[in-house]
């Protein structure tokens, strides 16, 4: 059985959403919690974040229902210009984004 932990924080001004697990047809859906990429996107807008870090350091799992999540999240927060930087990919998530081109719509970075 999967699992996936999605834990909002902020820490000197960055926010930051760290996923823990797998995310796939049985968890994709806890991604962005209960309430949507819509309703983070609004909680996001209310306290004037100016971009979200998903850090991926520890995703075990990744497979085509998380990528439709991040391509629906990249059209929501791009018209309202909020950029989404994937942090800390392991190698395959990382090879993977380049074989889909989301390099080229995400910042990808890693520390």
């Amino acid at each position: 059985m999967s699992n996936l932990i999605a834990d909002l924080s902020e820490e000197n001004g960055r926010w930051t959403l760290k996923l823990v697990g797998s995310i796939d047809s049985e968890t994709h859906q806890l991604m962005w919690s209960a309430e949507g990429s819509t309703a983070l996107l609004e909680k996001l807008q209310v306290v004037q974040a100016d971009s979200l870090w998903i850090d991926l350091t520890e995703i075990e799992r990744f497979d085509s229902q998380g990528l439709r999540l991040l391509l629906n999240a990249h059209k929501e927060f791009s018209r309202a210009q909020l950029p989404i930087i994937l942090k800390n990919p392991n190698a395959h998530l990382n090879r993977l984004f380049q074989i889909m081109q989301f390099d080229r719509i995400f910042t990808i970075e890693f520390e």
